[in-house]
């Protein structure tokens, strides 16, 4: 049975979806996507009986695409005249669809799409303050959109269908269907404005509702209907749930803005999937093919590896610590430490004085780039540069000789910075890689005689340069 469409009733749905989508914000304003037809024109006169009560800014927007020569025009118009009468501030928009689907490589209606939801996004900006766009989406439409995804083989996120709040966007009148939305609109003596190609059309949609939808109320009965629009509203429910437990589970498994591997792995598959997607925010372009993936990579995948995502962007794992980024921010790039931008400077250090902690630096902090060996075991000039495979030298206390690649992958020192690593050398080896490890020949103890400090610093850098002795 058909639910009336009452003005106040869907006035106080709309106040209730406001409040969800602008939390702590009182007087938040509505823009409604107003198009002539008789789903908007109904949420217009909605929207209005919830502006009179509240207070609230109310903007209505109409974008022309042009696409039905003269009718389109003769919408534009009807919209004008319809604001004008309601006391309502419209915003005016064209845009030519066919264009940007040349550009974007997309079909007209997915154009139409991208340009209708920026142009209600900049009127949305035009109110100055906190708001929300509401549309005129209906049961109809939520019972299409779910059959459509169904048949597409969506998971139980797609077949929530249409969302009553989805970010800046809500949606108050899916409670009724739209032979309710007319009778309300026939009631109030209210005409509107009707787009044959939504019949007539070959789009998936107007045949969904021309050619599948009369063939299942034959086979299942005129109220089949309710059952995808009730599986939408069960769906948001129990998702919502699901939603809350991820956020818990991606608080539980970051560290800083990165996540950690292991934790994230032991989470059950489900679940960690959606901390993916939680944590990544990309909802529109992460399906379900690419969160398998990365799940995958990430159980099989070594450390220092990366993997491009949709929209340029990129994952890259450093041991147990997962990041995200644009390709060319994750790909790293460590300038501190290009060779060519360091020298070493050498200063003798008074007889007695403290040479300072021992250690080998913090390779992300030059300011430590600083250590005091005997100046007697120093052979020759000393050069600063980046390692090579096939670099040796005797860590301090080891007792043997060892591979610098070596050194770098068990100071889990990130893939991505290895090429940047530093050494320093004299004409007898290498006798420190900075923030890793110091040579044997850099052990200082009684009676090593003269010591001095190495310390690397700019190329720019006004200090003097000191001398060996």
């Amino acid at each position: 049975m058909t639910r009336p469409l009452d003005l106040h009733t869907a006035a106080q749905r709309l106040a209730d979806l406001v409040a969800v989508a602008c939390p702590g914000a009182p007087g938040a304003g509505v823009v409604v996507a107003l198009s002539g037809g008789p789903d908007s024109v109904a949420l217009l006169l909605v929207a209005r009986t919830w502006a009179a009560a509240s207070g609230a800014p109310l903007v209505a927007a109409h974008l022309n695409h042009g696409l039905r020569p003269g009718e389109s025009d003769l919408d534009a118009a009807f919209c004008r005249d319809l604001c004008a009468r309601l006391g309502v501030r419209l915003m005016e928009g064209a845009a030519d669809p066919r264009a940007a689907a040349r550009e974007r490589g997309a079909g007209i209606e997915e154009a139409a799409r991208h340009l209708r939801r920026r142009f209600l996004l900049d009127a949305l900006a035009s109110l100055g303050g906190p708001g929300c766009v509401a549309t005129g989406h209906h049961r109809d439409d939520q019972v299409e959109t779910v059959l459509m995804r169904l048949m597409r083989g969506t998971g139980p996120d797609g077949l929530r269908g249409i969302r009553p709040v989805a970010g800046a966007f809500i949606h108050p009148l899916l409670g009724w269907d739209r032979v309710a939305i007319v009778a309300c609109l026939e009631a109030q003596g209210q005409p509107w404005r009707l787009d044959a190609t939504n019949l007539d059309g070959d789009n998936v949609r107007a045949r969904l509702r021309r050619e599948v939808i009369p063939v299942l109320q034959g086979v299942f009965g005129e109220g089949c209907l309710e059952g995808p629009a009730r599986l939408a509203d069960l769906l948001e429910a129990d998702l919502g749930l699901l939603e809350e437990l991820a956020a818990t589970s991606l608080a539980a498994v970051r560290d800083g803005e990165d996540l950690r591997v292991g934790a994230l792995l032991d989470l059950p598959p489900a679940l960690a999937a959606r901390v993916l997607r939680a944590w990544l925010g990309m909802p529109e372009r992460l399906e379900a093919v690419h969160v398998a993936t990365i799940l995958a990579w990430l159980r099989d995948g070594a450390s220092g590896g990366g993997l491009d995502l949709p929209g340029g962007r990129r994952l890259v794992r450093e041991f147990d610590r997962l990041s995200a980024g644009t390709g060319d921010a994750a790909a790293g790039g460590h300038e501190e430490s290009r060779p060519e931008d360091w020298r070493p400077e050498v200063a003798r250090l008074p007889e007695g004085a403290d040479p300072g902690p021992q250690g080998v630096g913090d390779p992300a902090d030059p300011a430590t780039w600083r250590l005091a060996c005997p100046a007697a075991n120093l052979k020759g000039n000393l050069r600063v540069r980046g390692w090579r495979e096939g670099d040796r030298l005797r860590p301090l206390g080891l007792g043997g000789s060892k591979k610098v690649s070596d050194l770098l992958r068990e100071a889990r020192t990130p893939a991505s910075a290895r090429p940047g690593a530093l050494v320093v050398t004299d004409d007898e080896g290498i006798l420190w890689v900075v923030g890793v490890a110091r040579d044997e020949r850099t052990r200082l103890l009684p009676g090593s005689g003269v010591m001095v400090t190495i310390s690397i610093i700019r190329r720019h850098s006004p200090t003097t340069r000191g001398t060996r002795k």
